[in-house]
């Protein structure tokens, strides 16, 4: 694979309205704080914390900025949007305010690129939904199209807005918090808590506009051991790890840090605990989990996370982990510094089995 450039990261999330903001908050290990809409079944979330917005308009705000700040013309960019919800959000505002549900208000992939169309010219737009690996594997699709050439630069858009039908989803699959406590891979752990947050990146072939970080790439598979998540044994976790690594071209004693994916979900932490072992050797590289700060933002995380993560390392140490003596993985008690342009493995796994690992350096 060829390296592809990021630069131009942008987020918005529970830490803060601003890239900047959020990693000054994660580096002094703040942890966001829960939002709740008296609803027992959908529980808390962590909000962005900024005056109510139509999503539409939030998301044109946010190309637009993108846009500008790289010095782009929408015309010679691709634009993926990775995002589980869509706008299913504003689908429940229409219910809220009393509108019939019907076969004609539901919310279409179409209806939602048109909306993005009326007011840009990109070169083409295509929506990845694979569950919580989407904005992952919209950026392995990126780095492929700019290696055919297709296009001269691709814009990635991921976001996961508030919405009660996913909250209460998820709660209805045991799968939430009741503590509103996020502590991935904690023995009493005890669910995830959803995120809101919104996203954007360049890739480009060339460094240009001070990259922030390079995809070197990796690997995407989907796990058919079960309908709803994979197998526990850490097997389908580990092939992937293991095939990421083989399409770079590296060993496992190259990646000096893991980003895990980190739900607190039971099985998927296991099988994520399960999938690190088989694939590194004692002792494991340095270790991070950043949802307890974001949230798990479903389908934005591949993008949300790795934002985080290099504006972070540019600032200084990652923090350590409250509870990292507690945890089932050697987890950093001590404030963690990563040298520049180390290799970092970056793992997302999907609710369906949709596993996928990146590679990428620091700039």
């Amino acid at each position: 694979m060829t390296p592809v450039y990021l630069s131009q990261l942008q987020l918005q999330s529970a830490l803060g309205g601003t890239l900047a903001q959020a990693a000054t908050g994660y580096t002094q290990g703040k942890l966001p704080a829960l939002t709740s809409d008296n609803t027992a079944l959908a529980g808390g979330y962590f909000a962005v914390d900024a005056p109510t917005q139509d999503l539409h308009s939030r998301l044109q705000q946010l190309l637009q900025s993108t846009l500008d700040a790289a010095e782009l013309n929408a015309a010679d960019c691709l634009l993926l949007v990775a995002s589980t919800a869509l706008d299913v959000s504003l689908l429940e505002q229409r219910l809220a305010q009393g509108e019939a549900l019907s076969m004609a208000m539901l919310p279409a992939f179409d209806d939602f690129a048109a909306s993005i169309s009326a007011k840009f010219n990109f070169a083409a737009i295509r929506i990845i939904n694979t569950a919580c690996t989407s904005a992952a594997n919209a950026l392995l699709y990126g780095q492929r199209m700019l290696q055919a050439g297709l296009y001269q630069r691709v814009l990635l858009l991921a976001f996961e807005p508030p919405g009660h039908i996913t909250r209460t989803g998820f709660s209805a699959l045991e799968l939430t918090s009741q503590s509103g406590q996020y502590r991935p891979f904690h023995p009493q752990r005890d669910g995830l808590i959803l995120g809101e947050a919104y996203a954007t990146a360049v890739l480009s072939s060339t460094a240009d506009k001070a990259p922030q970080a390079v995809l070197l790439g990796g690997f995407s598979a989907c796990d058919t051991h079960n309908i709803t998540t994979t197998a526990e044994d850490g097997s389908h976790i580990a092939a992937v790890m293991q095939q990421a690594l083989q399409q770079t071209g590296l060993q496992s004693s190259d990646v000096a840090l893991l980003k895990l994916h980190g739900t607190a979900t039971a099985a998927n932490d296991s099988a994520e605990h399960n999938g690190v072992m088989r694939v590194f050797s004692q002792p494991l590289p340095a270790l991070t989990v950043l949802k307890p700060y974001l949230g798990h933002t479903l389908g934005a995380c591949g993008l949300t996370e790795l934002a985080l993560l290099f504006a972070s390392l540019q600032q200084g140490a990652l923090p350590a982990l409250p509870y990292a003596t507690a945890a089932s993985l050697p987890f950093s008690s001590a404030p963690q510094h990563i040298a520049a342009q180390v290799v970092i493995m970056a793992n997302f796994f999907g609710f369906g089995g949709n596993n996928a690992s990146l590679l990428l350096r620091s700039c």
